[in-house]
C-alpha cells in the first residue's frame, strides 16, 4: 500500500486508505485489502525488528518482507501492524495472496508472541447474524459450514459429520436450506452489497474487496462482538504452562515443577475415526505444523494419547482424550501460539464448538 507519511492510530490509519483508496492501491493488482487478527504478547515487536525492515508511523508498524512473484524475481511485500486492543494486533496489506504466504505467515509460524486470533464457531454465528439483521438486502455469494450439534439441529442423519461449500447468488436462503436441513452453521462467508463486499472466516481473517468507510464500519463492528472472548482464550493459554518454582526448606534450595493443564471440552462425542482423521488433516494442512508421537489408541469409548510437537517453535506437550474433552499437559517450551494454533486446529478439523479452558495445576511440593 501506498501510504503518506504520518503519525497514525489504527482508526487514523484505517481513514487514509478508506478516504483514497485509489492513491492507496495504486499498482496493486487486486484492489482489496486484507485485515489479519494476531493475538500477542510482549516482545512482539522485537521479533518483528528481527526479521524485517521497520518503521515507526506514530501507533502503526510498517514491516517490509522478501517474496519471489511468479517469475521468480524477489520484490518487497508491505504490512501495517495496528492495535486493536491490548494483546490483539491488527495486520493490514494489499499484497497478493503469494506474498502473504511468503513473507507475512512466518510472522506467526516460529513467533512465541504472536499467533492467528481464532474466533469462536459460537461467535462467527453472532457476526453473521449482526450483518444479516443491519444489511436486509446483504447477499452471500459463497459460505462454507460444517456440522455443529450444538448451534443446530437438523432433520436428515443429524449424526453424520458434514462439510458443505457452497457457490451461487442464493446462498443467504441455501444458508439456511442447509442449516435446517443438515444442521451445519457457517465457517467462511463471503458478503456482498451494493457498496460492500467482504469474505469472513474463523481463522481472523478478513478480506476487504470494496475499501470504503462502510466496509471498515462492519469489519469494526464485527471485531467489537468477539474480542471478550479471543482474548479470554488467550487469557487460558497463557496460564497452561510448565515451570519450575523455588522453595526453601530450612536451609535446602529446591526448584520444584509446576504444571498447569487446560481441557478442550467437545461439543459432540469423537470417535477413534475422528481422532485419527484429526491427525492427518494437522499433516497435510498447509498452516498447521504438529507432529504426533507415542500414539496410543483405543476404539469403543475412546481412550487416545500421545506427545504432540509444534515443529515451527519445538514446543511439547501431552493430550489424551476421551470421548468428551482432551487434556493437555505442557512439556517444554509450551508458548500460548503453540497452544491457540493448536485450538485452532481443533474446532477446524475436529470439533467445531470445542472450547479450551484451564483444568488444574499441580505441584509436587
Amino acid at each position: 500500500m501506498h501510504i503518506p507519511e504520518g503519525q497514525y492510530n489504527l482508526k487514523e490509519f484505517c481513514r487514509v486508505i478508506f478516504d483514497s483508496p485509489e492513491r492507496v492501491l495504486e499498482g496493486y493488482h487486486g484492489q482489496r485489502i486484507k485485515a489479519f487478527l494476531y493475538l500477542s504478547d510482549d516482545g512482539w515487536r522485537d521479533y518483528l525488528d528481527e526479521h524485517y525492515e521497520t518503521e515507526d508511523l506514530g501507533g502503526i508498524t510498517k514491516f517490509v518482507g522478501k517474496y519471489r512473484n511468479r517469475k521468480g524475481a524477489e520484490q518487497p511485500a508491505k504490512f501495517y501492524a495496528g492495535q486493536y486492543k491490548d494483546d490483539l494486533r491488527m495486520v493490514l496489506t494489499a499484497e497478493t495472496e503469494e506474498a502473504i504466504r511468503q513473507a507475512l505467515r512466518p510472522v506467526s509460524e516460529h513467533s512465541d508472541c504472536l499467533s492467528p486470533m481464532p474466533i469462536m464457531t459460537e461467535d462467527f454465528q453472532t457476526m453473521n447474524e449482526i450483518v444479516l439483521s443491519t444489511y436486509d438486502d446483504m447477499r452471500i455469494s459463497e459460505f462454507k459450514s460444517k456440522r455443529v450439534p450444538s448451534l443446530a439441529d437438523a432433520r436428515t442423519r443429524p449424526d453424520v459429520d458434514r462439510e458443505i461449500e457452497y457457490k451461487g447468488a442464493d446462498g443467504r436462503d441455501r444458508l439456511d436450506e442447509f442449516r435446517d436441513e443438515y444442521g451445519v452453521v457457517p465457517t467462511r462467508i463471503q458478503y456482498e452489497h451494493e457498496n460492500v463486499s467482504i469474505r469472513i472466516d474463523t481463522s481472523g481473517k478478513f478480506t476487504l474487496e470494496t475499501v470504503n468507510k462502510e466496509s471498515f464500519n462492519i469489519l469494526f463492528d464485527l471485531l467489537s462482538e468477539v474480542v471478550v472472548n479471543v482474548l479470554e482464550l488467550l487469557d487460558v493459554a497463557n496460564q497452561i504452562k510448565f515451570e519450575k518454582r523455588e522453595v526453601v526448606p530450612g536451609n535446602l534450595k529446591v526448584q520444584v515443577p509446576e504444571v498447569s493443564s487446560g481441557e478442550i471440552d467437545f461439543d459432540q462425542q469423537v470417535s477413534l475415526m475422528q481422532a485419527e482423521n484429526f491427525i492427518k488433516g494437522t499433516k497435510n494442512s498447509d498452516d498447521l505444523n504438529f507432529s504426533f508421537t507415542d500414539v496410543t489408541k483405543q476404539a469403543g469409548s475412546l481412550d487416545f494419547s500421545a506427545q504432540v510437537t509444534d515443529e515451527n517453535r519445538g514446543s511439547l506437550f501431552n493430550v489424551s482424550a476421551t470421548e468428551e474433552s482432551m487434556r493437555i499437559v505442557p512439556k517444554h517450551d509450551c508458548s500460548f501460539p503453540s497452544l491457540v494454533e493448536f485450538y485452532l486446529a481443533v474446532i477446524q478439523l475436529l470439533d467445531g464448538g470445542a472450547e479450551m479452558r484451564l483444568y488444574e495445576s499441580q505441584s509436587a511440593a
